[in-house]
């Protein structure tokens, strides 16, 4: 419960907030009263709604709203480790309070008045904003040649779906800003067998204000030549009896294809197409526009800067390089190659070498600076929900590979989502995703074609994305990414900052970088991140931090633990590199949900095993625990309820007791080292997992499976379980019948000899749920399979399985796909001889047959 003083001074800075905000919002309504804009007076109250919209609502009132929330809290963060009583602060005069914020109102008054420049000028320029010409075309080169690099195969591939059947289909050209999407629409609008095929072709231009409902007049305007109503009867008559192609263009809209199959109902049946461009995800016929390949990149920056001239073979290795760190963006390397072109006449070695060795060079920047006005539409785009995850996602290095599920923890414990109850941090990454504002990078095993953020397992944001998410990041003091000491020395960069995030080793000066710290943004500092190279000497980190709650510095190696942080008695989330223990004090650190313990490059030994402190069983808010290198002590009956993973934990850490005080696990990592010399007992690390009632998702590593003593046969895993992964083992082949009547079991991933023996017989109705199975460096020779076994499995992928050879029975109808990497040869043919309907995918490295390095398909 707040204390009373406490509870009075929040209304009464809330009341304060309020006024502002009203009067900005004022503020914005009286200049547009003022603005002598030649535009139609039916087009200023639309544009005055959005403006106020994105101001009131979105991230620029985020300034108001952190300056508020962050002097309650760092007046306040320390109550709750002081011996004060409650007595003591009820009877507290707001007043002397109120007068030390009086200041800071005070500035927030001038950032209102800057502000409301800044919008009469955004006012002004939405009202022209469907003037503007697309950006994403006027870059592109009219050489055809040029144009079509990379499109290809999907121009073939859309082309030829105009051409199949005579019913209606709508189908949405789907991508990122920049990628090509109208470059292909017009390549396929213009076609001559496309000309010839449709009775009338209509291009019509959407943009981002026109609303659904008036796509319609929109259409109707382009096929009559003008129309002062959205009339869809009269739309339906022109369009009566004709084979037509309508070309979207831009589209904003979620359900515009199902709106479309609703108004043209009854003219369905004659091979008509509509073609829309859309960077929002629409539904199942979307074609992805997908990004260049490295080789497509070259050609594309080699014809705009050299056109038929060749490129000299001085300049070719390093142009490539450069077109590689263009990440695949036909507009990134149109604005590149623009640039290069025009630096000098003739090309020069020195600057190309420039260039080509720095992602960050500064013709990177003008590109990134340039192109921002293509991209800054997504964003805008976004609710502030996700403008704030999407922020977030630039706190990460440039091209940064993010996990998923450390994303979505980092999203849940960072505070700036808490006043939204109704927010799902998993949903929020699939929505940025299908905004294309976010990229995936992995799919987990099982995905399909349709990813979900379930199937989601690595992330980030495209290079371009990048840029702008750092750029508005810091204007708005959401983060300042720390990428040069110079950053990490501006004050006037570092003031008022609410994260801070190394991405570089500026860590060699970090003496110098805290003071600057502590002085310009210790009391709004929310999350301190260190995502640099690995730094293998311990570093002192910035203290008295009160606002924290995130700490993320695995790549610092501290050998022993930084007293200095249980000071920060806000901390949600701890993830650091340690040689030596954890504290018993730990448990001071009553808030946090989140602790990553890593350890250095060094396999320890057996012999000496390392506990936990018992009172980490203290510590009731815990959700996540991953200490590698440690044990978890006897609870002695303590519980810890809302543990829901549980990952890199030793064999010793799966007792009873221990398993029985984490009732709700969902998941569980096991990692195992033996001892290298043999010997001793079989180690058992299932024998009592059935008692996790909860438990999706296990994972048991033996990370030296060459040791011993070998692990103990298996015990009876939990049905709830879906996925199992299972490396190093070494377990016999007839362990698997407890394994296959799991009736929810997903995902079946099997490594590095996980099983031994020559023979696996599967009978009976085995494996039952089983949708993708994974079988990795195995000494297998022959597989026998009941015909009522794996009958929901869909893609079998088998790696380095080098004595593989032979298959008996087959899999059932759901099988789509098998996957050989570096397998037998004779074991592939056999299958595809035993199933002659499957699509079977063969991949391997010369070195695998030739020595060398290469991959083929």
């Amino acid at each position: 419960m707040k204390w009373r003083g406490l509870q009075m001074l929040e209304e009464e800075i809330a009341d304060e907030a309020s006024k502002l905000v009203s009067q900005l919002e004022e503020a914005i309504q009286s200049h547009v009263s003022e603005l002598k804009i030649a535009s139609s007076e039916a087009a200023q109250p639309h544009a005055l709604k959005e403006v106020t919209q994105c101001f009131t609502g979105k991230s620029k009132k985020l300034r108001l709203e952190s300056k508020f929330e962050d002097k309650i809290h760092s007046r306040f963060s320390k109550c709750d480790s002081t011996d004060r009583s409650r007595e003591d602060w009820s009877g507290w005069s707001t007043d002397a309070r109120l007068h030390a914020l009086t200041e800071e109102i005070q500035v927030l008054v001038g950032m209102v008045k800057k502000m409301e420049e800044d919008y009469a000028d955004a006012l002004y320029n939405s009202l022209f904003d469907d003037q503007v010409v697309d950006e994403e075309d006027e870059i592109v080169d009219n050489n055809d040649e040029l144009q079509m690099i990379g499109l290809s195969d999907l121009y073939c591939q859309v082309k030829g779906k105009l051409f199949e059947g005579n019913f209606f289909q709508v189908l949405p050209l789907v991508g990122m800003a920049g990628i090509g999407k109208t470059t292909l629409a017009k390549k396929i609008f213009e076609d001559a067998d496309v000309v010839k095929r449709f009775e009338l072709r209509v291009w019509v231009r959407i943009g981002r204000r026109c609303r659904l409902e008036q796509i319609p007049q929109r259409i109707l305007a382009e096929v009559v030549g003008g129309a002062d109503e959205a009339d869809e009867r009269f739309l339906r008559e022109s369009l009566k009896g004709k084979r037509y192609l309508i070309v979207l263009e831009d589209v904003w809209e979620r359900n515009v294809v199902y709106h479309l199959h609703s108004l043209l109902s009854g003219l369905r049946d004659n091979g008509s197409r509509v073609l829309l461009t859309t960077r929002l995800q629409q539904g199942d016929d979307d074609v992805a526009i997908r990004l260049m390949n490295k080789d497509e990149s070259w050609d594309l920056l080699r014809g705009k800067v050299f056109g038929e001239e060749p490129c000299p073979n001085l300049l070719e290795k390093l142009g490539r390089k450069i077109a590689e760190n263009c990440d695949g963006l036909p507009l990134t390397i149109l604005g590149i190659a623009d640039k290069l072109s025009k630096f000098e006449k003739t090309p020069t070695l020195k600057y190309w070498s420039e260039v080509a060795a720095k992602k960050n060079h500064q013709i990177f920047k003008d590109v990134y600076e340039e192109i921002s006005k293509v991209l800054r539409p997504s964003y805008d785009y976004l609710p502030q929900l996700l403008q704030l995850c999407f922020l977030y996602m630039g706190v990460f290095p440039q091209n940064y590979e993010i996990v998923r599920s450390k994303l979505v923890s980092m999203w849940g414990v960072d505070g700036f989502l808490e006043r939204n109850v109704s927010f799902d941090a998993t949903i929020c990454l699939e929505e940025l995703v299908s905004n294309s504002v976010a990229m995936i990078y992995q799919k987990s095993t099982g995905a399909t074609s349709s990813v979900g953020v379930k199937e989601i397992k690595t992330c980030g944001l495209h290079s371009s994305f990048w840029h702008l998410a750092i750029r508005e990041a810091r204007e708005i003091k959401f983060c300042q990414a720390l990428i040069s000491i110079y950053d990490g020395l501006d004050k006037e960069i570092l003031i008022g900052q609410h994260r801070l995030s190394f991405h570089n080793n500026i860590l060699f000066c970090i003496k110098n970088v805290c003071e600057v710290v502590m002085d310009n943004c210790a009391s709004t500092t929310r999350s301190l991140l260190c995502y640099g190279p690995y730094h293998q000497y311990q570093v002192p980190i910035c203290s008295g931090l009160s606002l924290l709650r995130e700490l993320d510095v695995l790549t610092i190696r501290f050998y022993e633990f930084p007293m200095e942080v249980l000071g920060l008695v806000e901390l949600r989330y701890l993830a650091l590199t340690l040689d030596g223990r954890l504290p018993a004090s730990i448990s001071k650190l009553s808030k946090l949900r989140f602790l990553i313990v890593g350890r250095h490059f060094v396999i320890k030994s057996c012999i000496d095993r390392s506990y936990l402190p018992v009172e980490v069983w203290d510590m009731k808010e815990l959700q996540h625990v991953s200490v590698m290198g440690n044990d978890l002590a006897d609870p002695c009956g303590a519980l810890l309820e809302n543990i829901s993973t549980l990952s890199n934990v030793s064999v010793w850490s799966c007792t009873k007791g221990v398993l029985k005080a984490v009732p709700n696990i969902g998941k569980l990592g096991i990692r195992i080292e033996l001892a290298p010399n043999g010997g001793g007992v079989p180690l058992r690390c299932f024998d009592h997992i059935s008692c996790l009632g909860k438990l999706l998702s296990l994972k048991c590593d033996v990370v030296n499976p060459g040791g011993g003593p070998r692990l103990g046969s298996f015990a009876i895993l939990p049905s709830s379980l879906m996925k199992l992964s299972l490396s190093g083992l070494g377990l016999a082949w007839e362990e698997m019948s407890k394994i296959a009547w799991l009736p929810h079991l997903k995902v079946l991933k099997l490594r590095n000899y996980a099983f031994r023996g020559a023979g696996w017989r599967v009978e009976g109705s085995g494996f039952p749920s089983l949708g993708s199975l994974l079988i990795e460096d195995t000494d297998l020779v022959e597989w026998s399979v009941g015909s009522e076994c794996f009958k929901r499995l869909h893609r079998l992928t088998m790696k380095h399985c080098y004595k593989y050879k032979k298959m008996c029975g087959e899999f059932g109808a759901s099988i789509r796909k098998i996957g050989f990497v570096d397998c037998n040869e004779v074991g592939m043919l056999q299958m595809k001889e035993v199933m002659p309907w499957l699509w079977i995918e063969w991949r391997y490295h010369l070195s695998f047959l030739h020595g060398e390095t290469e991959t083929q398909e």
